[in-house]
Parts: structure tokens; C-alpha cells; sequence
């Protein structure tokens, strides 16, 4: 792919930045040998690495998600004219109020407020890498376990993946940087699309073996039922510099220039993974159909993240074929690009439920 000289000169800054910053952020006691140290070195005006991080992750995610409603036009193609459909305009609102909400306010700006003294007083803590997305925690507590293997599962069976772009922290930093301009040529130029790449998505079920035989260790540990001792801490090691730094931050967010946005959803994401297994084994009702009006345009190939080829489901030889995928038969995380994209209408999802029963919020007309 061509890159611009304006782009260029951004990833010679961006890639060591995203490197070192992230080295910083996880492993602070890597560059001083205490954790005062952390504090008078790292934290900035006094609050954490973790706040200004999460400051500037919700920043980018609020402000291109709110410049595309705004906008009021498509963020998918080239079509600027053509108005945002109702189920992308839905989209894009539940990823800024969920990233502004339960992934800043409520953990970064509330207990703040809450402790009394200054705002601007943050202690050293050490970054909290037990995630919800490494599934363990479904081991570790009631509110977890209900959160990973009830409320999610059933969520998928009705709606499919869009959990990944319609809510999750992850997905909803690469949804955003998915319709700017240059991520979105990542998308549609970089992503992996070979067969290749599709068979290397069974990666992602050996993050999902680790971290529920690491949940399950833990739950052993926890209720003295197996001393784990050093066993735990060697595959804590492992998963925190693995899983959460090598593959969830420095690729899962520093490839995107190199491989389109969804790498960590795709190969690496032990939840993602979790909830393609489930959709399969449970025959989710999450499907996207194409019709009789597919023309071969193929771009809602292209357009999607999650390296998909759409268009095998939608024509053959330019020739209509009217089939359809879900978690069946691909990763599909529901974002809808190539539903949008098509200026035929040659692409819907499923409606769930009956006609007069279906759930507005999974329409997705364009």
C-alpha cells in the first residue's frame, strides 16, 4: 500500500511511542527501582499513567465517534452525500457513551471524586492486567462468572459478536480508527484475507485453553484446594507478558498501520474467541444475508475488518447467489461496514425475532 509522506512521518513516531509508552504504562518498576519512583517520574500532575492513557484512548474513540454522527453522512465508502443508516447511527453512539461511561468516568473520574482530597493525588498502584476480556475473571468472582458465561453467551446467541463493535474497550478504539482515512485504508488494504490468515484463527482458541485453564488454577488456589504457589506466578508471568503486552497492546493496537484493526479481535482475544465457540455450538440466530440485488461489486469484501470474504457469500461470477454467514462460518464481529458500503442494498442481517416482535436495535437497513 502507498502511504502518504504525512503518513509516514506519523508511524515513524508512532511505533516507538506505542512501544515505549506501553513498556511505561505495564511495567513501570522495568525502568526505576521503586514505586515512589513511579510516581515522581511517571505520573504526570499527579495522576496515574493508567488515567492519562485511558484519557487519551477515550479522547480519540469520543471525538471521531461523535465527528461521524455529526457528520450524519456514511462513514463507509466514498459516498459522503449518502446518510448515516439508522444501525450504524446506533453503533456509533453506544461506542462513545460506552467508552466515556463505563470505561472512563465510572473507573478513572468517579473514585476520584469520591476519596476525598485532591483530584490531583493519585497513589502508585500497579496496572490491573486481570481484564474481563482474558475470561478468568469468570473464575474469580459471582459478578464475573455471571458476566462471562451467561450474560454474554446469551447476548451472542441473539445478536451475535457485536459485543466487539458495538461495546467492548478493545473494539471500540479500532471501530473508531477504522473510518478515519488512513484506517480505513488499513482496513481494506492491510487486513489479512488469505486462507492462510483464516486458519491462523484457531490461535485464538489457545488463548482461550490458557486463560480458562489459568481461571481454573486460580479458583484452585483461591479455595486451598490446590497450592499453586509458584506454578500460578510462572503463568501469571506469562499471560501478563504474552497475552496483555506482546499480543493485547503492542500488536493488538501498534499493528494497525500494519495489519488493519482487528488483529487482537481476530487471533487473539480469548472473550472473542469464547463467543465464536458459543455461537457455533448453540447455532446463534446472527446471520448476515445477501438478496437477489448483489451486483459482484465486492466491496464489502474490502471493507471488512475482520478479513471475511463477504462477497463468496453474496454472488458468484457477478451472478447472485443469496447466501449467508454467521459465527458458523466466520468471525464476523456485526459491525455492519459491508452492509453499509454496498450501494445496492445487497446485504442485511437477519432479522431474530418475527416481524412484529423483532428488536429495532438489530435492523440494519442502510
Amino acid at each position: 500500500m502507498k502511504r502518504s509522506t504525512s503518513e509516514v512521518i506519523f508511524l515513524i513516531f508512532f511505533f516507538p511511542l506505542v512501544i515505549g509508552f506501553y513498556l511505561i504504562y505495564k511495567y513501570p518498576l522495568w525502568f526505576v527501582d521503586k514505586p515512589e519512583d513511579v510516581v515522581k517520574y511517571f505520573y504526570f500532575f499527579g495522576k496515574s499513567t493508567g488515567f492519562w492513557y485511558s484519557t487519551l484512548y477515550t479522547g480519540l474513540v469520543v471525538s471521531i465517534c461523535g465527528k461521524v454522527l455529526l457528520n450524519g453522512s456514511t462513514p463507509y465508502g466514498k459516498n459522503k452525500r449518502k446518510k448515516i443508516s439508522p444501525y450504524q447511527s446506533k453503533k456509533f453512539k453506544s461506542i462513545l457513551f460506552s467508552q466515556l461511561i463505563f470505561f472512563y468516568i465510572i473507573p478513572y473520574i468517579l473514585p476520584a471524586l469520591t476519596k476525598g482530597g485532591s483530584f490531583f493525588n493519585d497513589a502508585y498502584a500497579p496496572v490491573n492486567k486481570n481484564a474481563y476480556i482474558y475470561v478468568y475473571n469468570g473464575f474469580t468472582s459471582i459478578g464475573g462468572f455471571l458476566y462471562i458465561f451467561a450474560i454474554v453467551p446469551v447476548a451472542v446467541w441473539f445478536l451475535g459478536k457485536r459485543y466487539c463493535s458495538w461495546f467492548c474497550a478493545c473494539g471500540n478504539l479500532a471501530e473508531a480508527i477504522g473510518v478515519t482515512k488512513w484506517g480505513n485504508q488499513w482496513v481494506q488494504k492491510l487486513t489479512p484475507r488469505s486462507k492462510t490468515s483464516q486458519k491462523a484463527e484457531s490461535l485464538q482458541y489457545l488463548f482461550l485453553a490458557a486463560a480458562v485453564c489459568f481461571g481454573v488454577l486460580i479458583f484452585l488456589d483461591t479455595w486451598k484446594i490446590f497450592a499453586a504457589g509458584s506454578i500460578l506466578e510462572s503463568w501469571r508471568m506469562a499471560q501478563d507478558l504474552v497475552v496483555d503486552l506482546l499480543f493485547g497492546a503492542l500488536i493488538g493496537v501498534g499493528a494497525y498501520p500494519l495489519f488493519g484493526t482487528r488483529i487482537w479481535c481476530r487471533f487473539g482475544c480469548p472473550l472473542a474467541g469464547g463467543m465464536r465457540l458459543f455461537g457455533k455450538f448453540t447455532k446463534s440466530r446472527f446471520k448476515v444475508i445477501a438478496n437477489e440485488s448483489c451486483k459482484g461489486l465486492n466491496l464489502c469484501t474490502t471493507q471488512c475488518p475482520m478479513g471475511i470474504d463477504v462477497a463468496s457469500y453474496a454472488h458468484k461470477d457477478k451472478k447472485p447467489i443469496m447466501g449467508s454467514f454467521g459465527l458458523n462460518e466466520s468471525p464476523c464481529i456485526g459491525c455492519g461496514g459491508c452492509i453499509d458500503i454496498c450501494p445496492v442494498k445487497g446485504l442485511e442481517f437477519k432479522k431474530i425475532l418475527s416481524d412484529d416482535l423483532q428488536i429495532g436495535a438489530i435492523e440494519a437497513q442502510v
